[in-house]
């Protein structure tokens, strides 16, 4: 047989099979091979607290769904009960084949978290990942709703706190009718000894670290932000482990608290309710331990880290079924398209990846407005400012309330005056219309929260209020709006107050993420109550600057 009739046979006999087979041709097709080139179709669903885009076949699409809506109505109801209404939304992006996965992934990861995709304006919490949820995403996935849920409770924490209490929570199990919380964290344990070592376990990787490395409770207890997470900029090894380090301390401490001794548990029960009574965290666990030594604290603590701990076991427990998807609807190969191109980082090569991606969608819907507003962002990351005000106009010109489009115009016109094309005056004047429209449509934390911010410029500090004051009932874990709501404090002379709440800004800010703007008024609101203090004129003025930010 020849050898192109031995291709023509194999390529018969693919077709066949491909034909035959469950999984369709799709499977066989280049990494992301859009629907109409033969790819699988997208779907985009989406229930009470998840909305997810997957290229799964739509009855596996419904019940992966369904499964993250389970885990997060137990996690809620066994660990985080609440009568109140969540606005909770975190979006899932779910790839059926891991080699797609992997075009748009960090190396070594089956699932990754992010707080924002990486271009988005507002922020979304966001899962990646590809199959179903695995052991790995499972822990990632539970650690980040426990975030949700803490902010949700008891407000802004120390990062000791936000992190013991995530990891504790990430090994939240359901099994035979029961609740499983305190599981030994699959990924690192102390362990007696004086170095430092890796084991296997399962799909995991543990590392193993000397108890006698560990902190001790009253110094994890006191650590700021800065000193829990390291500095990014330090790579070593030594910084690593430090981190590594603080992290499963506080794990420990916290499982002590929850799951250890009961005279703690009650202590710590005690501070929990006084914080979710609105009591400053801080000064409720400070309350809550104020009779037990130091001291005692730490060996106490020290004794807990080798010795057998407690896994609590609840119910029994069954979670209600998940209600059905509330969308379900095809995707367009523009809307694939422009998924992809917002999963890249969009600097160097990956912007012009994404930037190819948008312009297939805009040649396959030249009229859709999303597809111009992601072009315009695009065009603004390449610094082609008059093609970015080009596509940003007619998506408004599309749709003119809508609150996303507003919010980044009106953040674009901050970037034209950065970039000197236009004045203060100009831009001020040019973005009041907007903020008038967006002030009737927002709804987001983020969007709130932009309007908030031009009252206070323009001094409407009443209407200032109310906008900042709804941007926190829908988001209480936003950082942004208590930094917000500092600058309206610090403008109606509420200096310790206006202290207080952009400390709270930067304890809710996620791991590794920085925001210099609210470190550096943080120190402007410390200046000006020392200046207040000394008799020394103050400027509140040097505080904020809306266009600058």
């Amino acid at each position: 047989m020849s050898t192109s009739t031995l291709a023509r046979s194999l390529s018969a006999a693919a077709i066949v099979a491909c034909a035959a087979s469950e999984l369709g041709c799709a499977q066989l097709k280049p990494p992301l091979t859009c629907p109409s080139q033969g790819g699988a179709p997208w779907v985009e669903l989406s229930s009470p607290h998840f909305l997810m885009w997957t290229d799964l076949d739509r009855s596996e699409a419904r019940g992966a769904l369904a499964e993250f809506e389970s885990s997060y109505r137990a996690l809620e109801d066994v660990c985080f009960p609440s009568d109140g209404p969540d606005p909770f939304r975190m979006q899932i992006i779910l790839f059926a084949r891991e080699r797609d996965f992997r075009q748009l992934s960090p190396r070594f990861f089956d699932g990754y978290f992010l707080h924002a995709l990486p271009n988005d304006l507002e922020p979304a919490p966001t899962m990646v990942m590809f199959g179903s949820l695995g052991d790995r995403t499972r822990l990632t996935f539970q650690h980040e709703l426990a975030h949700h849920f803490i902010a949700q409770s008891i407000g802004p924490t120390p990062a000791w706190l936000n992190e013991g209490l995530a990891q504790f929570y990430s090994t939240f199990r359901l099994q035979d009718g029961y609740a499983t919380i305190g599981a030994p964290l699959p990924d690192r344990s102390f362990v007696k000894g004086a170095f430092w070592h890796t084991a296997n376990n399962g799909s995991f990787t543990r590392s193993l670290i000397p108890a006698s490395q560990a902190r001790s409770a009253t110094e994890l207890i006191h650590l700021d932000r800065d000193d829990f997470y390291g500095s990014s900029g330090d790579p070593s090894q030594a910084a690593r482990r430090r981190v590594t380090s603080n992290y499963l301390s506080s794990w420990a401490l916290v499982h002590m608290l929850i799951n250890g001794p009961e005279p703690y548990v009650r202590r710590f029960t005690s501070f929990l309710e006084a914080a979710s009574r609105g009591a400053p965290v801080r000064q409720a666990f400070a309350e809550a331990i104020r009779d037990v030594p130091p001291e005692q604290l730490d060996q106490d603590y020290r004794s807990y880290l080798v010795g057998p701990r407690r896994i609590s076991k609840i119910g029994p427990y069954t979670a209600p079924p998940p209600p059905p998807p509330q969308v379900e609807r095809a995707m367009s190969d523009a809307e694939v398209h422009v998924l992809w191109a917002r999963l890249k980082w969009w600097q160097g090569d990956e912007r012009a990846w994404a930037a190819a991606h948008l312009e297939e969608a805009l040649a396959r819907e030249p009229s859709n407005p999303e597809v111009r507003f992601w072009r315009g962002r695009v065009r603004i990351a390449e610094a082609r400012l008059t093609e970015a005000e080009q596509d940003l106009t007619a998506a408004l010109a599309a749709r003119p309330t809508d609150p996303r489009y507003l919010r980044a115009m009106i953040l674009f016109l901050s970037t034209l005056w950065r970039h000197r094309v236009i004045t203060t005056l100009e831009a001020m004047g040019r973005a009041a219309p907007l903020v008038d429209r967006l002030s009737r449509t927002a709804s987001t934390a983020a969007q709130l929260n932009l309007v908030a911010r031009y009252r206070i410029e323009l001094r409407q500090l009443d209407e200032a209020q109310t906008f900042v004051k709804r941007a926190l009932k829908s988001d209480p874990g936003c950082a942004s709006c208590y930094d917000t709501y500092g600058i309206l404090l610090l403008r109606q002379g509420r200096v310790m107050e206006a202290i207080s709440s952009a400390s709270h800004a930067l304890d809710l800010l996620p791991e590794g993420v920085e925001n210099p703007f609210i470190e550096a008024r943080l120190r402007c609101f410390h200046a000006h109550e020392k200046a207040m203090r000394d008799g020394a004129p103050t400027r509140q003025d040097e505080c904020f600057n809306l266009l600058s930010e």
